[in-house]
């Protein structure tokens, strides 16, 4: 029951449109930063596109534990 509790929050979250939006901006802004730095920012653009990873591999992960309960559903249906 708890799990449950706990993937449908996490749904609930990642597809608030908000959450999207603050998301979709934060590696807007960092993509910008890449796209707009000198040849010489090299460390820049390193340190903005880990960045763009870390929201990704953030997202990623919320989305697999939202989709936790996908998941054994179909586990009982094999």
């Amino acid at each position: 029951m708890k799990n449950e509790i706990v993937e449908s929050s996490i749904r609930n979250i990642i597809n608030d449109d908000s959450f999207k939006t603050a998301m979709n901006d934060i590696i807007q802004l960092h993509t910008e930063m890449i796209l707009n730095s000198d040849i010489e920012d090299k460390e820049v653009r390193e340190i903005a596109y880990i960045k763009i990873k870390v929201v990704n591999e953030v997202l990623s992960h919320l989305q697999s534990i939202a989709d936790g309960d996908k998941i054994n559903k179909a586990k009982w249906n094999i």
